[in-house]
């Protein structure tokens, strides 16, 4: 056993080496998104708060087990931004398109959005449920792949470079998951797993046909259907006008899946001081997750969002050594420096050829 002052002076060096790990991933991104602007600052803020609303989610499940209601709550609070945001700065324009005020429009396109996302919220904590974390994670870094596939099928332009850098990515993550793998073990029955496994790739499917979705709405003109058919072309939506349509049906969806699966008061009756802290700090989190996740979206697209998005498995490790003890595994850095890379190959590729997209169909 080490003595008091070694176990100190331990856990300082794991809080410095926490910080230096972080801060390289942070630099790393400017470097990679050095002449995009503003859209640094909101990359390494959607990183961090992919990675502060992890951790306070982990710590909440440890003692207050309800979910759907804290995820009810979460998209509860997105709204009300909305609605304040509309309050303050007025309603604005929609889209030019006089197709974006029919019910037809909202159907095709702002519904899928307001199902996919509970449904991918929903899928995912099954599968964790039957599979474990480890087999979710690995199946999870499925996302750039099938995400840039699906993109790419509706029309968007990538080049070769930028799919070299998918696949690039796409390695990284898996080794990121692989060094999750190997700290978190399932001890559930092999059908129990297989079920699990079809859950995990059935939010692996919704999230993938959220994001392409959202990446239409906000960057149209990305797309050949848009660019090359000016009759069809539609002015694209700001973050905030996408999440004013979607927010009140996520909100529904979610409050509907609640209500059938928990009870929202034994998640009142369970609350205390502490929770109920935690819960607000949740809440500030993933707000700011949601909007800073569309930003980037919006300026990187969706396979670059996703690639980034993957960068706070390693700063959750890196927070989870420096104050919560644990071991962070070589595996873990090598990943996120793979997964760095690729998005520097992707970022890199956008300056070339695209790649002629398959055939698109003529509406999305």
């Amino acid at each position: 056993m080490l003595p008091l002052n070694m176990s100190a002076m331990l856990a300082d060096v794991n809080r410095c080496a926490s910080a230096v790990i972080s801060g390289l991933v942070f630099a790393a991104i400017c470097v990679i998104l050095r002449h995009r602007g503003y859209v640094v600052a909101a990359a390494c803020l959607f990183v961090a708060s992919c990675a502060s609303t992890q951790i306070l989610m982990s710590a909440l499940g440890a003692f207050y087990r309800h979910p759907g209601a804290v995820t009810t709550l979460h998209l509860f609070c997105v709204w009300l931004t909305c609605l304040a945001h509309r309050l303050v700065v007025g309603r604005g324009n929609a889209a030019a398109s006089s197709e974006t005020r029919t019910t037809a429009w909202f159907v095709r396109k702002i519904f899928p959005i307001a199902l996919s996302l509970p449904l991918t919220v929903v899928f995912n904590n099954t599968a964790l449920v039957y599979a474990g974390a480890a087999i979710c994670a690995i199946l999870g870094t499925l996302s750039p792949v099938s995400v840039a596939l699906m993109s790419f099928a509706c029309g968007r332009k990538l080049s070769k470079m930028s799919w070299m850098g998918i696949l690039v990515a796409f390695l990284g993550a898996l080794v990121l998951a692989g060094g999750e793998a190997t700290s978190i073990q399932t001890a559930s029955a092999p059908e129990k797993t297989f079920l699990g496994i079809l859950f995990a790739l059935a939010a692996v499917g919704t999230r993938t046909m959220k994001i392409v979705v959202m990446d239409v709405l906000l960057a149209p003109g990305e797309y050949s259907v848009y660019s090359s058919q000016p009759e069809q072309k539609e002015a694209p939506l700001s973050p905030m006008q996408l999440y004013s349509l979607q927010a009140p049906w996520c909100v529904l969806i979610a409050f509907l899946y609640t209500a059938c699966t928990e009870s929202f008061f034994q998640a009142a009756a369970d609350l205390t001081w502490g929770s109920g802290a935690l819960i607000f700090l949740t809440c500030v989190s993933a707000v700011s997750l949601n909007f800073l996740g569309l930003v980037a979206l919006k300026e990187l697209g969706a396979s670059s969002q996703q690639i980034i998005g993957k960068l706070n498995t390693v700063c959750v490790a890196a927070i989870s050594v420096g104050y919560l003890n644990e071991e962070l595994s070589r595996t873990v850095i090598l990943g996120g420096v793979v997964v760095l890379a690729g998005a520097a190959i992707v970022e890199r590729g956008k300056g070339q050829q695209p790649l002629q997209p398959l055939q698109p169909p003529s509406k999305v």
